[in-house]
């Protein structure tokens, strides 16, 4: 066999590792091809695939997400219930907030008549609406740094992607994150940072080493 062809079991491993998009056009064009097959072999392993074609992505997800991470799967047919393979991860402050910001700044988006396909921010945008979370008055260098782990965090989990060969740092904001964190989700992450600090304003009064401690945002729970 020619090993430059991407065959069904590269497309698995693609999926295992994270979202596939159909930038990756060898994969892409398999996993259509071969999508039924990828399907069953997920569903023998309690994971759901999600293809969204018109968007150009697809993500795994646990066939029952309303359980708590430490119960199992629901079972079928009186089966013994499956572990959970795609595991909670705590997010930080800073980027559960950048993550909200960027899904009210999506929803925006697309109830907006440009008539543009992404949404793209440049980095002194992003910079400037997470200013006032930061808790830092007059340390620019400690603020931006703050904010480019943020940023990375998210560009991890395949919420953002940096736009290559340009002069200015520009980010699209993934459309995978319309499916992962859906819009009646936001208010509910929002009550979560309120009560993280302790105040009805996240944005005022932001402690020094709020962005060090985990809230109760996930990336399962926002499925990012």
């Amino acid at each position: 066999m020619n090993p430059s062809v991407i065959t069904i079991r590269h497309v698995i491993v693609q999926l295992v590792r994270g979202p596939l998009y159909q930038e990756e056009t060898e994969s892409w064009a398999r996993l259509l091809r071969d999508r039924h097959q990828v399907e069953s072999h997920f569903h023998l392993m309690g994971l759901d695939l999600v293809v969204d074609e018109d968007a150009g992505y697809a993500f795994l997800r646990n066939e029952d997400t309303s359980e708590e991470e430490e119960e199992p799967s629901e079972s079928h047919e009186g089966e013994a219930p499956l572990p959970r393979l795609m595991r909670r991860t705590p997010l930080s402050f800073l980027p559960t907030v950048l993550l909200t910001e960027l899904r009210e700044r999506l929803l925006r988006h697309d109830q907006s008549t440009d008539g543009t396909d992404y949404l793209y921010l440049e980095f002194r945008d992003i910079l400037e609406f997470m200013r006032p979370y930061c808790g830092e008055t007059g340390n620019e260098q400690k603020i931006e740094k703050k904010v480019k782990a943020a940023v990375a965090r998210l560009a991890e989990l395949s919420a953002l992607r940096q736009v290559p060969n340009r002069s200015e740092v520009i980010y699209r904001v993934e459309p995978i994150l319309r499916a992962k964190l859906p819009v009646d989700q936001i208010e509910a992450i929002r009550n979560r940072l309120k009560a993280h600090l302790g105040q009805e304003d996240v944005a005022e009064d932001a402690t020094e080493d709020a962005d060090e401690g985990e809230i109760e945002a996930t990336e399962e729970d926002a499925e990012v």
